[in-house]
């Protein structure tokens, strides 16, 4: 179980008060004080994922952003390179770099949780490819949702439930499909 910590601050006109993420501490107030209160919220990373059959999975912390698509995780203190399952991003230009800058932001230096997939081998480049979670929430879909990516080839058990994110990024008009119709 990982515990993320998140710091909250609100400004009223004669109270601070700041909130940080499972003790709780309350002061009382006179005009113009400071009242700070804690609270801890654990995040778990292992929780009720739809793992395809036959599937293993793993815990690891997010060490790089190598592309849109590429992560490097240190697990067991070993460095690995990892490939998302299931999406493919522009090599250049503006929605690679949006899918590069949105990787980042969710992924990088957190802890992941990592799936296998039974149908899907190894990448080109001899990385593994896997599902990335983050909680219960896949990454991979998220690059579909935004429209900065396409379903790539081939297959793999989650098949399905891309295709539905892309074609939900195609109705809303998002990123590649900014211009099209669906």
């Amino acid at each position: 179980m990982t515990t993320t910590e998140a710091t909250v601050t609100t400004t009223s006109p004669t109270t601070t008060a700041t909130q940080t993420a499972s003790t709780t501490t309350a002061a009382t107030t006179s005009p113009n004080s400071t009242a700070t209160q804690a609270t801890t919220v654990p995040t778990q990373t292992t929780a009720r994922i739809d793992a395809p059959s036959g599937s293993q999975r793993f815990e690891a912390r997010v060490t790089k952003i190598v592309d849109p698509t590429t992560i490097k995780i240190e697990r067991n203190g070993k460095t690995q390179t990892i490939d998302l399952i299931g999406v493919r991003v522009p090599k250049s230009g503006l929605y690679h770099k949006r899918a590069l800058q949105t990787t980042k932001a969710q992924l990088e230096y957190s802890t992941v949780t990592l799936v296998t997939d039974p149908q899907v081998g190894s990448s080109s480049d001899g990385h593994p490819q896997m599902y990335v979670y983050t909680g219960e929430w896949l990454y991979n879909t998220q690059l579909l949702r935004s429209g900065y990516a396409r379903v790539a080839d081939g297959e793999f058990s989650k098949r399905a439930e891309f295709e539905r994110k892309q074609q939900e990024a195609k109705h809303g008009g998002y990123g590649l499909w900014k211009n099209t119709s669906a």
